[in-house]
């Protein structure tokens, strides 16, 4: 059977075969996808536990223990579902990049187009699933803002988890890392040990701007480590700056904390068309990679045939004509909602 770009099975076999924007948060965190046949997820998530083994007297029966108890939650994830228009004047004209005495024909461009087309609208939807990830890690929710059907009445819902306290804000200005003597070292060997105590894990990835990455640098604290080359300084921290990918710079390796510290210049342009950090300057965030989800509901659409079809899976294209106007559209919708294993796998610093 011959492929046609222009069905949605054939759109999904092009789909897997484009690249990710830059996502280090939903990489690292969130690394594991979760598919559900129904436009619902379940979000299970937990707190660790201390509990000691009771005692019991000689010869006497075992003692109940309550099992670690955990969260769920019936969620339908937020929509995304951005698309984009094709009309004759896209394909009678030379595309971007051809050769000016190109004999490509519109209907060669048109399907080059929408090669193009799917991969920008797939990475919007990566670029929205990183906010969600990074929008978590800050704050421990994030708010979803659409639109009714009006356009006009905005609609929002926020994805929160209320039982996450693990912020450090400071607030004395000897504290705040625009201070040179503030003692960074030491509070984040606080936010490593709070996530261990309470988690059971080591965070073992930090994360802050550069901005945020240079007040470490400079710092006193780190300073006395560093400027006295001994045995005793140089097993706790090495700081090796190196860029490794766009936008990412591995700035060292605290080695008595297991921990990797990372500046992250991700940036996005918002509603009102600027620029933005996934990370604003001033957090730094630590956390345990590799254990946090991305959930994906099903994504139920109208095809060309007149059936409705419901699909399960990361991002779902959709192709239909408006053939009075001369156009043809293209959606790449996706339902996504980062879901962490545990609510105390992360611990975010407010330095200033």
């Amino acid at each position: 059977m011959a492929f046609n770009i222009n069905q949605t099975y054939g759109l999904l076999q092009a789909l897997e075969q484009s690249f990710a924007p830059q996502t280090l948060f939903r990489d690292t965190f969130f690394p594991n996808e979760v598919t559900f046949p129904t436009k619902t997820v379940l979000m299970d998530y937990r707190k660790g536990n201390r509990q000691l083994a009771p005692f019991i007297s000689k010869g006497g029966n075992g003692a109940n223990v309550k099992r670690t108890g955990f969260s769920t939650k019936e969620y339908e994830p937020p929509m995304m579902a951005p698309q984009r228009s094709t009309t004759n004047d896209d394909v009678e004209q030379r595309a971007f990049g051809e050769n000016v005495f190109s004999t490509q024909t519109p209907e060669q461009r048109a399907m080059a187009l929408r090669a193009k087309d799917m991969a920008d609208l797939q990475d919007m939807n990566k670029r929205r699933v990183e906010w969600m990830c990074a929008q978590l890690m800050l704050f421990g929710k994030f708010d979803v803002m659409g639109y009714a059907d009006d356009d006009k009445t905005p609609i929002i819902d926020t994805v929160t988890y209320p039982d996450w306290t693990q912020k450090l804000t400071l607030i004395s200005d000897t504290d705040k890392w625009t201070s040179a003597g503030s003692d960074i070292y030491g509070q984040i060997q606080t936010g490593s040990k709070t996530v261990a105590r309470n988690s059971g894990r080591v965070p073992d990835v930090a994360i802050g701007s550069y901005e945020t990455c240079n007040k470490i640098l400079k710092n006193a604290s780190i300073l006395q480590y560093l400027l006295i080359p001994n045995a005793t300084n140089l097993s706790l921290m090495s700081i090796q700056p190196r860029i490794i990918a766009p936008g990412v710079t591995r700035i060292g390796f605290i080695q008595s904390l297991n921990l990797e510290v990372y500046a992250y210049d991700g940036v996005y342009q918002d509603d009102a068309g600027e620029l933005q950090q996934y990370i604003p300057d001033g957090y730094f965030i630590m956390g345990v990679s590799g254990r946090g989800s991305q959930l994906f509901g099903a994504v139920t659409q109208l095809e060309e045939d007149g059936v409705r079809r419901t699909y399960e899976g990361k991002d779902v294209p959709k192709v239909w004509n408006e053939t009075g106007r001369d156009t043809q559209m293209i959606r790449v919708a996706s339902k996504c909602v980062p879901k962490p294993e545990f609510i105390d796998d992360w611990y975010t610093i407010k330095a200033y």
